[in-house]
């Protein structure tokens, strides 16, 4: 029976590169586990999250299964566009579980390191106070053949040469000069012994000093690794959240300049219609205006014609205390 054809991105899955160390996949898978477990997830697809999650770390933690997959994933990516970009959820999630698992894994190498380095520095300890005991034994070893030689210089002057007959100081017999050679070739042999053991100790002091400066080394350049990739997920968070503050504040300026608008719209309306109001009261009241001046001239007109039909020719009017007699009802003649 032929393989189920893969078409999920594991990688993805578990939030972490291509390149990630089996430590992060691990990290990240258990991290993940915590928070997609049934037991706890009460979303609706939990159980389907979860063994999506269970078949990519099977797939990812095993060499030979993960290298067969990494010879397929160019394959996955480019028909699955979609899953190399995840919603801003899941990618925040992927990335805060990316951050944990990598600041988990440099908490995990220090401690490592701190065990490692008591050992080296308890090692280099020994073989220093070995190194200076060693030193000290030679030194002492030099300080015998110094003074033996001092003395036999002394013994063959011409100054002792010359007391001898007064101080009468015995020669050594010949068993007394074999038993100090004796001595003088255990001596040697023993310092021989000491300075190939010093040399022994400082080599072996060396190695540990160099083993303990690389092992530095390749924990610093891991924690510098770690570090980047760290801030490198934190500028991509810093970067999204950039963007979606700006969204938010150019929708919030959009809904701003759509109510002024609208505010606007709704003023200049009151004023159009204000401004309509007034011309049609001011064209009512020159109506009225009109309307007026019309009716005086009528009962001007009227006047008129009243006085030009009466045949006392204004007598009554220019006499002078009398009233008018056509204001008091008299009837013209």
């Amino acid at each position: 029976m032929a393989p189920a054809l893969i078409t999920e991105d594991y990688y993805m899955v578990l939030g972490v590169g291509q390149t990630a160390p089996l430590e992060l996949v691990l990290r990240s898978y258990k991290n993940l586990a915590l928070l997609l477990h049934p037991d706890r997830n009460t979303n609706h697809d939990a159980t389907e999250a979860f063994q999506r999650l269970a078949r990519a770390y099977e797939t990812l933690k095993d060499e030979s299964k993960r290298r067969e997959y990494d010879a397929i994933y160019p394959t996955i990516t480019r028909s699955n566009p979609s899953q190399t970009t995840p919603t801003p959820r899941s990618g925040a999630l992927s990335e805060t579980v990316q951050i944990a698992a990598l600041q988990k894994l440099k908490e995990e190498r220090s401690a490592q390191w701190r065990a490692k380095k008591n050992v080296f520095d308890s090692s280099i300890f020994e073989l220093q106070r070995a190194v200076r005991q060693l030193e000290q034994e030679i030194k002492n070893l030099d300080s015998i053949v110094a003074a033996e030689a001092a003395a036999e210089a002394q013994k063959n002057s011409w100054r002792t040469w010359l007391l001898s007959p007064i101080s009468k100081k015995a020669e050594d017999t010949e068993e007394e000069k074999e038993r100090k050679d004796r001595e003088r070739q255990v001596r040697q042999i023993e310092k021989d012994m000491k300075e190939r053991r010093l040399g022994s100790k400082k080599e072996d002091l060396k190695r540990e000093e160099s083993l303990l400066r690389n092992a530095k080394n390749k924990v610093d350049t891991a924690d510098r690794v770690d570090t980047s990739k760290i801030q490198g997920i934190r500028d991509i968070i810093s970067a999204r959240k950039r963007r979606e503050r700006e969204e938010k504040e150019r929708a919030e300026r959009e809904i701003v300049a759509s109510i002024w608008k609208q505010e606007r719209e709704q003023w200049e309306k009151r004023e159009r219609e204000a401004a309509e109001a007034w011309r049609t009261q001011q064209a009512e009241k020159r109506a009225a205006e009109d309307k007026r001046r019309h009716s005086f001239a009528a009962e001007g007109s009227t006047r008129e014609a009243s006085i030009s039909t009466c045949y006392h020719e204004g007598w009554w009017s220019k006499v002078q205390g009398l009233p008018g007699l056509y204001d008091e009802g008299v009837p013209e003649m």
